[in-house]
């Protein structure tokens, strides 16, 4: 008895042993910082320029409203401090928007300090005259998209000629940031507005000069599952490992059921796994792979409460936790929304309490240490007031790993 009493103790300590032994240093927030106010903000994008530099994007005005306009800001302290607006993008068209986002150019353009723009011009086709004040929801099915590629050589300050990027006969946009694989392709989540939904990704074998036709990655309707649910908003990163993750969230699923679903690829996203729920609930996923392994995920909180959930993974995907939520650096969320924890109730719902206040976030290395990632909150206190309609504000938070 007391031979099988050691024998257990030993086995119980090699399979806690074995549970922890891939357990990283989770990140911790060192600092949070508002970006810009000075008009409304959301959608933000980030990338680190050869330089050291960073430029924010984002859009400032709305999501996809006609008048809508992005503009670049650009820190060169890391964060601490940022400039004016240095660039300005919009549509031409009154009943359209522009939106424009920044990606790193691998394949050895890194060392040049060559820039990919994403630009995504929408423009609504069918607007009532003379409503001064029409309801866009409404109109959401007359929504044109056009989307487009070109390159800066020097931050941000002048672009080649941009190139038309759409599959034939299909609204396309891009999804998330472009990702690098080791075999030296770049891939870019994306999707369609429309009658015929595509959810996957384009595919470039030429440091980004040209995209293949979108292929489709997302199995929908998933196993078990009646009806398509609707993958959007995908984001993917390259596994310690060696293997790609994507995961998207979805609207409306069972009962607004919205817990991520991923997928894997193990040959460089030519073929990709049946989708498969996570446990963490949310929308407008982003992903970071530190130096080390570890996984994050960031993304706008619909399970626990309301703020910009930040969740790890020690296994290349296969669990995730929940860590904490990202700050908004005023204290207003906390003072507002702190106390709010969702219910199976509130679960239930399209959008659950506060859920809006803050969402897409994107991250910037900027060390093997620390990272950037920003995001767009609300603000009733310091946005409000001057912008009803659209009253949020660029926010980053520096994380840090410790040693």
């Amino acid at each position: 008895m007391r031979l099988l009493i050691i024998s257990l103790s030993i086995l119980c300590l090699f399979i806690e042993c074995n549970k922890t032994k891939n357990r990283y240093n989770d990140p911790i927030i060192k600092s949070a910082d508002i970006v810009y106010n000075s008009s409304p903000g959301i959608c933000p994008s980030i990338v680190r320029t050869i330089g050291g530099d960073l430029i924010v994007t984002f859009v400032a005005h709305g999501d996809c409203v006609p008048g809508d306009s992005s503009q670049m800001v650009k820190s060169i302290d890391n964060g601490k401090t940022w400039s004016a607006p240095f660039k300005v993008f919009r549509n031409e068209n009154p009943l359209g928007s522009r939106s424009v986002s920044l990606y790193n150019v691998p394949n050895g353009n890194w060392s040049a300090g060559e820039l990919i723009c994403s630009i995504l011009d929408v423009t609504w086709e069918d607007y009532p005259k003379g409503v001064a004040d029409p309801n866009w929801n409404s109109l959401v099915s007359s929504r044109k998209f056009e989307s487009y590629y070109c390159f800066t050589k020097d931050d941000g300050n002048t672009f080649s000629e941009k190139k038309f990027l759409n599959d034939s006969k299909r609204n396309g946009f891009p999804q998330g940031g472009i990702l690098e694989l080791r075999n030296g392709d770049l891939i870019w989540p994306w999707g369609n507005w429309g009658l015929d939904p595509l959810n996957g990704f384009k595919r470039s074998t030429d440091g980004g000069k040209s995209w293949e036709t979108t292929i489709p990655a997302w199995q929908d309707p998933p196993p078990g599952v009646l009806e398509p649910i609707g993958f959007n908003e995908t984001a993917v990163i390259v596994c310690k490992n060696g293997k790609l993750l994507a995961i998207a969230r979805v609207d409306g699923y069972n009962n607004n059921d919205k817990r991520f679903w991923q997928i894997i690829s193990i040959d460089n996203g030519k073929t990709w796994s049946k989708p498969k729920q996570i446990d963490i609930q949310g929308g407008s996923p982003a992903l970071y792979c530190t130096p080390s392994g570890q996984l994050w995920l960031a993304y706008r909180d619909g399970g626990i409460g309301p703020g910009l959930g930040l969740a790890v993974s020690d296994d290349n995907g296969e669990n995730w936790r929940f860590l904490y939520h990202l700050k908004e650096p005023t204290g207003e969320h906390e003072k507002l929304y702190g106390k709010i924890k969702y219910t199976g109730e509130d679960r239930t719902k399209t959008w659950r309490p506060a859920e809006g206040i803050v969402g897409y976030p994107c991250f910037a290395k900027l060390s093997e240490t620390e990272v950037y990632v920003v995001f767009h909150a609300m603000s009733r206190a310091m946005m409000e007031e001057k912008f009803p309609e659209t009253p949020f504000y660029v926010v980053g938070n520096l994380l840090e790993i410790p040693r």
